[in-house]
């Protein structure tokens, strides 16, 4: 008779964040995509928009300030100007510096990033995912 031999199943690994997910890495995700997939910018120029936009709604929110770049996106995607105004206040790298490492380049490209475009492909509207979504990786980041 064979004896039965007890095997470790694999230990599953979760991937959770190194710092805990902002309304504004949400919200940065969510206009980069935007910019790539509605805009048709390249992957630079979308994570610059991204970060911009997220800074703008912040200062606004956060600070009071209306910076004039209402109608600025329009006017470059129209051909009407040239000049890139995401650019004045934002780089592809400060997104990486303040988006992507802050939380951990894994966690970004294996749980973050694909799960905001899901949310975005599918019609989501930013405002009923912006907490919902980063629920669990916060709690994850607790120990809970």
């Amino acid at each position: 008779m064979a004896k039965r031999v007890k095997q470790k199943s694999p230990k599953l690994e979760v991937l959770k964040p190194q710092a805990p997910i902002r309304r504004y890495d949400v919200f940065a995700e969510w206009n980069r995509i935007k910019a790539e997939k509605e805009f048709g910018f390249p992957e630079n120029e979308a994570k610059a928009y991204g970060l911009a936009v997220a800074k703008v709604v912040a200062a606004r929110k956060f600070y009071g300030h209306r910076l004039k770049y209402r109608g600025a996106t329009r006017a470059y995607i129209e051909g009407k100007t040239k000049e890139k105004w995401w650019r004045k206040l934002a780089t592809p790298e400060e997104f990486n510096e303040k988006i992507i490492n802050r939380m951990g380049k894994d966690f970004y490209e294996k749980v973050f990033r694909p799960a905001i475009e899901k949310a975005y492909e599918e019609g989501k509207d930013y405002m009923d995912i912006r907490d919902s979504i980063r629920e669990e990786w916060n709690r994850l980041l607790k120990g809970g």
